[in-house]
């Protein structure tokens, strides 16, 4: 099969992405500019399929149940990450293609990510972060590796691919983020929107380590513990997870394939989501249509957008809940949560 190739200058992809940012308005200039940065975005896919077997083999010896996928950066995220991050430069982006890991516990976190570390591989590992010592402003958990193409094809040497590696209780918790964010239009995720959502997630994410050190009922009584339960009951967080519950059509079979991807569209309005299944073979015409529809529905906020890849409709919903709007493992983990209180506390 035939992968995307970059057809600009990383001066072009640098000039794209400012102009897309910026204030002027000048409809050819804007086409132009879309068009450089869905190429430089599709161009990932190779340098994403080149890795993901390594990664995908590596994360399997540790937890022969993890999960592996893969994605495509949404544009909007792109552009909001340029926005908000000062200095940041498109062709300087390093997660626009990015593999996913979610793995039974956190020392399978750090298995997992010493295995890859360790691991012969001809790709750069250029940076790691890690957001479970030193969690984000958010509360984010998580292991994050940016890795540099290095192998055979030398002209996708300029990408780079973020990998993030997460327990099932971490990826619970951002799971949740990302569907709140989504259906109250908030960027909770980049600790952006209510003060109360934001609170009850950071608050939530102390919890969640106590799940994951088996700490629950040695906290049950701490103070921040004990302002989790009041934005828990003061937010109608439960009540309102299962309010944002989606459903699925089209799935078809759900067949084991790893060479399949789906582009998934969202309507937040009518809480609903379709897929599309393409074959590996058919990766030009996947990441074009899923351009088009960005463009579709650019000035639209109740439809979003994504192109992603797992080895089977199964995978794909524990890999990627979010848009699916499943929170059905971070509601489970809260009512752990309020049980141990109601139990220990007092």
């Amino acid at each position: 099969m035939s992968w995307i190739e970059l057809k600009y200058s990383k001066k072009a992809v640098r000039r794209a992405g400012d102009y897309l940012i910026s204030d002027e308005l000048d409809i050819d200039k804007f086409f132009e500019a879309y068009e450089i940065l869905d190429n430089w975005r599709s161009s990932h896919e190779y340098p994403i399929q080149s890795m993901l077997g390594y990664f995908r083999k590596k994360a399997f010896d540790v937890d022969p149940e993890s999960v592996v996928a893969r994605r495509l950066k949404r544009t909007p995220s792109i552009l909001a990450k340029l926005r908000r991050e000062n200095g940041m430069k498109l062709d300087r982006m390093e997660d626009i293609g990015g593999c996913r890991i979610v793995v039974a516990n956190k020392n399978q976190v750090y298995e997992t990510r010493d295995a890859i570390v360790d691991g012969r591989t001809r790709n750069t590992l250029r940076r790691q972060r890690d957001y479970i010592k030193q969690p984000k402003k958010s509360g984010y958990r998580g292991i994050h590796l940016i890795y540099r193409y290095n192998g055979q094809k030398t002209q996708y040497s300029a990408h780079s691919i973020e990998l993030q590696i997460r327990s099932k209780v971490q990826h619970s918790w951002a799971t949740a983020v990302e569907v709140v964010g989504t259906f109250t239009r908030q960027g909770l995720k980049a600790s952006q929107g209510h003060d109360a959502w934001l609170n009850f997630f950071k608050y939530a994410s102390l919890a969640f380590e106590d799940i994951e050190n088996k700490a629950l009922a040695k906290n049950a009584n701490s103070p921040e513990r004990l302002e989790l339960i009041k934005y828990i009951e003061r937010l109608g967080v439960l009540h309102k997870l299962r309010a944002f519950a989606v459903s699925t059509r089209h799935l078809g079979r759900d067949r084991k394939n790893k060479n399949d991807y789906f582009l998934l569209v969202l309507d937040v309005s009518k809480s609903n989501i379709g897929v599309r299944r393409y074959s590996r073979d058919h990766v030009d015409s996947a990441t074009k249509r899923y351009a088009e529809l960005e463009r579709e529905y650019k000035e639209n906020n109740d439809k979003d957008v994504v192109l992603v890849s797992a080895e089977s409709v199964h995978g794909l919903k524990k890999a990627y809940p979010n848009y699916f709007a499943d929170t059905t493992e971070f509601s489970k983990n809260i009512e752990r949560i309020i049980d141990a209180n109601k139990h220990y506390s007092g």
